[in-house]
């Protein structure tokens, strides 16, 4: 099955310290400190958690004596793994012998019987076994063009958004947290408006609220007058023969599901369950020696993730990116943004049947000109959608109402 979540974000990290020997583990943005000194391995040992500051964590336990790993711990997947029987094997001490403990199943012993190093192996042996009979293109065409229905189906819709950012320390520790839950409003030809509900948990005061009502009143009736007026004026104007939107011309800075499609390879393709859905999951890499035509492509260009996609409706149900190397801004003087930065976002289906955006989340580290760092963690939940009407005659544009529920 396709990790996620917690799970995920601690197999990453022990799957990252194991290929590196624990080798230079700063360099992976892994932070280490020991936690305690115990004996459960079978041996006094001292436990070293290791962490990122995307908040997964593993611990190790060091004998004291051999001073070698003996147990790995990994609450998130409730796994233990054992090592015995070291042996040196072209200069490296290799266990032999690793038993594997997962809580609620039988144990699972492996016995080494023979290594090699740097035998060339291709990177692709070890992607998960797909399955075969599927067309993979056409498939992910009509996906594509549902996502672009959905994307402008979305602007039919108010919803709430509760935006929650985090600033985390060096030790990967939260060190501040603000909540902000907002009421979206669709403007028509485009764009939104943004009512204040609450803040870190408080909801508005009376006279604060009233005062966000009259603004948001305000904003959508200069938004329809503004709308109206671009009508007008584009139905005054002469009609033009040709292209008259502009399609055909290169895209610009778009991440939509298009441009992975343009972009990247989709491989290992497989059936899961998704939640309370069936999926089909794919993998996703750069194609090789793809040039990007913008900025978007450029970026996607250097992300790799996972894509499950509903099977029945041909929707994207959730997608995961992480970057695989560095995104330069202004060729790096200005900023670069880092490895292992990621994004995630997922949608759900509405009793109706229609597909809206449920969660989006983006964690990031950056530099900025070439000396201070900092640190993006940002979630975004969406929920307590509602038809936004219009009225008769005018189309004067609702007032808005009060939610009904509040995510």
């Amino acid at each position: 099955r396709t990790l996620v979540g917690g799970a995920a974000g601690a197999s990453k990290l022990q799957a990252a310290l194991d290929a590196s020997g624990l080798v230079n583990y700063r360099k992976l943005n892994v932070l280490a400190r020991t936690v305690a000194l115990d004996g459960a391995a079978g041996e006094p040992a001292y436990v070293v958690e290791f962490s990122t500051r995307e908040g997964a964590r593993v611990r190790y336990r060091f004998g004291v004596t051999s001073k070698l790993p003996v147990q790995v711990d990994d609450a998130a997947r409730a796994m233990v793994w054992r090592f015995a029987d070291y042996r040196n094997e072209s200069g490296v001490l290799v266990p032999h012998r690793v038993e594997v403990r997962r809580e609620g199943t039988e144990s699972l012993t492996l016995s080494l019987e023979s290594v090699r190093y740097n035998s060339g192996l291709a990177s692709s042996i070890f992607d998960p076994p797909g399955e075969t009979g599927l067309n993979i293109p056409a498939l992910l065409r009509q996906v594509a063009s549902n996502q672009n229905a959905l994307d402008a189906r979305v602007s039919e819709y108010t919803f709430t958004r509760k935006e929650t950012e985090r600033e985390i320390n060096d030790k990967g520790e939260l060190k501040k947290e603000r909540v902000v839950v907002h009421d979206v409003y669709p403007v028509r030809g485009g764009g939104r408006v943004l009512k204040l509900i609450s803040e870190d948990g408080v909801p508005l005061s009376a006279e604060r609220q009233a005062k966000e009502e009259r603004r948001v009143a305000e904003e959508l009736e200069k938004a329809e007058r503004e709308y109206q007026k671009r009508e007008q004026k584009r139905d005054a104007a002469p009609r033009r023969r040709g292209n008259e939107t502009g399609a055909g011309k290169d895209g610009n800075d778009d991440l939509g599901i298009g441009v992975f499609l343009r972009v990247c390879e989709f491989v290992s393709p497989r059936r899961e369950r998704f939640g309370d859905r069936d999926a089909i999951v794919f993998d996703f890499r750069p194609q090789k020696d793809f040039r990007p035509r913008n900025r978007g492509e450029e970026i996607v260009s250097k992300l790799t993730g996972v894509m499950w996609i509903d099977p029945v409706d041909l929707q994207v149900m959730r997608l995961e990116a992480r970057l695989s190397n560095t995104i330069k801004i202004g060729g790096g003087l200005l900023a670069s943004i880092r490895p292992g930065s990621a994004f995630a976002f997922e949608q759900t289906r509405l009793p109706d049947g229609v597909w809206l955006p449920r969660f989006s989340q983006i964690s990031a580290s950056a530099k900025v000109l070439l000396v201070a760092g900092f640190r993006i963690d940002a979630t975004r939940e969406y929920g307590d959608y509602r038809r936004f009407s219009t009225k008769t005659g005018d189309a004067v544009l609702d007032s808005p109402t009060q939610p009904t529920e509040k995510p």
